[in-house]
């Protein structure tokens, strides 16, 4: 790892389901000549000493995946789907590998940073009570009453507690990643702080995936460089 003082830490990387919103499957779309998913797969093996795991749905395309990496299934005894459950299956993977931290993440994530991994996990690493960290955007209309905007798959749990709160939600029939945060204690860290709030920037649809797409292009410059 390039930041000894994070150990014990993996992820879960969930590769996008039907890509219904999209048109095609998100895990594959090109981003600086390689998959989507394996960029953010490069990212993350920057930081994770433990595996990094992706989590897909029977049948979906993939790309190859680098040997180290675990390939796991959503679970078929949760009907009801959904990115709790893809979490779940991740959580309880780390959890048989021993690792104390995962990073929370999904394949759609073109900006994502090893800097910002690392934030997360260090804030839990700091706070050994805390179960998560959550990022969120305030509302545009500054007032604290209106609806924010968390992003549960841009986030940072320690594992044995998550697992237990996603087991815990999934067994009422609960399928959102929020209630799981909810059992955990959570800290919300407001997207203002972070160094380059692009880092929870997501390509949902294909005008998502364009304004990415020039967005790098601006930062790279005419040669890609």
């Amino acid at each position: 790892m390039s930041d000894a003082s994070i150990q014990s830490c993996g992820a879960i990387v969930l590769a996008g389901g039907r890509s219904s919103r999209m048109g095609a499957p998100k895990a594959l779309l090109p981003w600086r000549g390689q998959p989507l998913l394996l960029h953010v797969v490069e990212v993350l093996r920057e930081v994770c000493d433990r595996p990094i795991v992706v989590v897909a749905q029977t049948g979906q395309p993939l790309p190859p995946l680098p040997p180290e990496v675990v390939l796991a299934y959503d679970p078929p005894e949760f009907d009801h789907g959904g990115p709790l459950v893809g979490l779940f299956a991740g959580l309880g993977v780390l959890l048989a590998h021993r690792a104390e931290f995962a990073y929370l993440g999904a394949c759609d994530s073109p900006f994502l940073s090893a800097d910002y991994v690392r934030l997360l996990v260090r804030r839990l690493v700091d706070e050994p009570g805390l179960g998560g960290i959550l990022p969120f955007d305030a509302p545009a209309s500054g007032d604290p009453a209106d609806r924010h905007f968390p992003h549960p798959l841009a986030s940072a749990v320690r594992v044995t507690a998550a697992h237990a709160a996603a087991a815990e939600v999934l067994a009422k029939s609960g399928s959102r990643p929020l209630f799981m945060f909810d059992r955990l204690g959570a800290r919300w860290l407001d997207a203002a702080e972070l160094p380059d709030r692009r880092v929870l920037r997501t390509c949902n649809t294909p005008q998502e995936y364009d304004e990415a797409l020039a967005l790098d292009r601006q930062d790279r410059g005419p040669t890609g460089a």
